[in-house]
């Protein structure tokens, strides 16, 4: 056989397994030739109720049902009324926890030894203060109330041993997600009205012996600290404001983290240290100051303080909300906004591997929002067929936490295509709440957000795509 024929054969084979080749992937994928997409899809803001942020009322209160977050603020007094007996039924009851476990809602916890109020008492057990007594009670600008000492050594065995059952009530599951370090100061702000004859803050070995408590007895949460002491900083916490809506307070706030500086002692210093971008890596929270009408900072003065909060990078803002308050609705929905991460998919590609039989999904991921998520919730990839039935699943290469305001990350799946899926499927990202179990996640961009599943790509079994 001379060299030309064998070259018509072999083309001609060539052409035939050519032929072969396209007749079985059309057969496995009617058009597979449409079916290689490119999708831009849209941000959407006006997504609201995202878990792990927004506003955080007390969880006492019923209207908490409208917030994905409740605050536990809760007194030593009432979590053990007696030496080595902790009150969870109590705490249970009194902040509904089982209601807002089932509702899928998470927590912000401060255990708080100096509450001043309008009436002379303690927030510290009585047992304790009969142990310890070398605090003050007080009638100050801030109120009435009881200041311990906080260097005493009995206190501090015995705020260990309460930190360590509280730690180990709440780290049976992931319902508590923030925990603010109270226990020193007035409102647990970690500062008391030395000026006044109060006892002072401890010296700094000794606040770090309280700080230690809580990072000894808490899993699985967060912590954030009043202000950016080294403690926080050396310690990876965040921070929270409790003057949210007052411009000069919170200025001030601002600029010790952007400068550091130091609270005096009367016998020495606690030192800040600068966390100016401590958002990147830990949540900032606070609350709304009660010191100025909420219609005041959401309605006059709304433009000042979105930019303060804009400028804090806050993930939430409780207990003190505008929930509840008429005539402020627009500011509070323009806070709200500004709360924590906005997570979407800009881009969407669709390509087929023919030789692994495979859709290759590429997701290119956004953070439209302020700060990121601080806990690593898993991120899932679901495909269903053309009747809604979840016939595969994976989970999706993404670490929340790292995906910041203004980045952008690109996830690849390969997901298998076969003779089930020829009449058409769809493709969903759900986002893992570890409470639950459950997706609970809505993205904020153009899609059909089903129970948790945001669908992203459908292809209808007919000829080409649609979405």
């Amino acid at each position: 056989m001379d060299k030309s024929m064998k070259w018509k054969i072999a083309a001609a084979v060539a052409i035939l397994l050519g032929v072969l080749f396209a007749a079985v992937a059309i057969y496995l994928i009617p058009g597979m030739y449409d079916l290689s997409v490119e999708e831009d899809f849209s941000y959407d803001d006006s997504v609201s109720g995202l878990p792990l942020t927004g506003y955080a009322p007390s969880a006492e209160e019923d209207y908490a049902q409208k917030a994905q977050l409740v605050f536990i603020n809760m007194t030593w007094a009432e979590w053990e009324p007696e030496e080595g007996e902790y009150d969870i039924e109590g705490l249970e009851e009194k902040y509904q926890l089982d209601r807002w476990r089932e509702a899928g809602k998470h927590a912000v916890l401060r255990f708080v030894c100096d509450r001043p109020g309008e009436e002379s008492h303690m927030d510290i057990p009585e047992w304790l203060y009969e142990r310890t007594g070398d605090g003050i009670f007080y009638d100050t600008e801030y109120g009435k109330g009881y200041c311990p000492d906080y260097s005493n050594e009995d206190f501090i065995a015995a705020h260990q041993a309460a930190m360590q059952a509280l730690g180990s009530y709440f780290s049976q599951d992931t319902f508590l997600a923030y925990v603010e370090l109270g226990s020193l100061g007035h409102w647990g702000e970690w500062h008391t009205l030395h000026e006044e004859g109060l006892p002072p803050m401890p010296d700094i070995e000794t606040c770090w012996q309280y700080a230690n408590h809580y990072s000894d007895s808490f899993l699985n949460v967060r912590f954030l600290m009043r202000r950016n002491y080294v403690i926080a900083a050396d310690g990876n916490m965040g921070l929270y404001n409790d003057m949210v809506g007052h411009a000069g307070d919170t200025q001030e706030w601002l600029d010790w983290q952007k400068d550091g500086g130091y609270y005096e002692l009367p016998e020495g210093e606690l030192p800040y240290k600068p966390m100016e971008e401590v958002w990147n890596s830990a949540p900032v929270g606070g609350e709304f100051t009660g010191s100025l009408p909420m219609e005041q900072m959401l309605v006059q003065d709304l433009d000042q303080t979105l930019s303060l909060i804009e400028q804090s990078h806050m993930t939430f803002l409780g207990p003190h909300t505008p929930l509840e308050d008429e005539g402020v609705e627009e500011g509070r929905e323009a806070v709200e906004a500004l709360l924590g991460y906005r997570y979407w998919i800009s881009h969407m590609s669709v390509d087929i591997n023919y030789v692994q039989q495979t859709f290759e999904i590429s997701l290119t991921w956004e953070n439209s929002g302020s700060a990121p998520s601080y806990l690593e919730w898993p991120a899932m990839m679901y495909v269903y067929d053309k009747d809604g039935n979840r016939k595969y699943w994976e989970s999706v290469d993404l670490s929340l936490p790292d995906l910041l305001p203004g980045a952008s990350v690109t996830t690849v799946n390969s997901i298998p295509f076969n003779d089930l899926f020829r009449a058409g499927y769809s493709i969903g990202i759900g986002i893992l709440d570890p409470l639950t179990e459950l997706p609970a996640v809505e993205l904020c961009m153009n899609k059909d957000y089903r129970d948790g599943v945001n669908i992203i790509y459908t292809y209808d079994g007919k000829e080409g795509v649609t979405f």
